[in-house]
């Protein structure tokens, strides 16, 4: 497994931010895990879609149906729960999702305390604008940030981050649920109201550039070419892969790690 390559920098630890909202009510969830950690949180979720029609580098959360799909959602999370973090915004205040999904990851980010992991955010530079914007009203540096267009197609982290903010959203209807779902998602504001005023003034006010790390973009438009982008650690976008690429090699890393069942599912994509 490739670290992510900045120039001469290198990162062997991620944080993937993914956020859902329904109903106006937004979680934002962050996914902690270094390179090594992507085989076993990809494990877990190909363990968890066994009985369905889903696929890592394929799906995402919006492409399969909550209700008859819950105990994929709640596999997947219990099965990961110690790279997740998470954190809920009731709605009904006006505020815009964007917005918000923005200041909830510059707290989440904050909270985690992280000075050597990459922050990868689903999304193009606007979303890394107001991530790093929001961020340096509550600390003093901006930690190290890369986008990836559709980044849970991806990123096995990217993905478990998509699968939990979804099934949080559609399970929180009432504040006290906030603790009594896995993982605990406390309300933003009121968990974190020395972090949440000063984040948003910031995020709206703050005129300064925000700078992503020049980690290698790659358009890929087939599974296989999304897990050789996921294994050297490519971000999407940019121009597309100029050809399809084996998964064999990944396919005889993953065995030599361990995953054997793993291995067979990527040896069958």
């Amino acid at each position: 497994m490739r670290p992510f390559r900045a120039g001469e920098t290198i990162y062997e630890r991620s944080v993937a931010i993914d956020a859902s909202t329904i109903d106006g009510l937004t979680v934002t969830v962050a996914v902690t895990a270094d390179r090594t950690d992507e085989l076993d949180i990809l494990d877990n979720i190909y363990t968890a879609a066994e009985d369905y029609s889903f696929y890592p580098f394929r799906d995402k959360s919006h492409d399969i149906e909550y209700e008859e799909s819950r105990d994929l959602f709640e596999i997947a999370i219990e099965s990961n729960e110690h790279f997740l973090a998470a954190t809920t915004h009731l709605g009904n205040d006006g505020s815009d999702r964007e917005r918000v999904e923005a200041v909830q990851s510059a707290v989440l980010v904050k909270e985690l305390g992280l000075t050597d992991a990459l922050v990868i955010l689903d999304g193009d530079e606007d979303k890394a604008e107001r991530f790093g914007r929001a961020i340096t009203g509550i600390s003093d540096t901006c930690p190290p940030t890369a986008t990836c267009i559709q980044s849970e197609l991806y990123y096995p982290s990217s993905l478990l981050a998509d699968l939990c903010a979804s099934h949080l959203a559609y399970e929180i209807e009432h504040p006290r649920h906030c603790t009594e779902v896995t993982p605990s998602a406390p309300v933003t504001k009121e968990a974190f109201n020395d972090h949440w005023g000063s984040a948003y003034h910031s995020m709206i006010n703050s005129s300064d550039r925000v700078e992503t790390e020049p980690i290698e973009q790659r358009r890929a438009e087939t599974v296989r070419t999304r897990i050789n982008c996921w294994f050297e650690g490519y971000m999407g976008g940019g121009e597309p892969m100029p050809y399809d690429q084996s998964v064999q090699p990944i396919v005889r890393y993953a065995r030599e790690e361990g995953y054997e069942e793993l291995a067979t599912k990527l040896s069958q994509v």
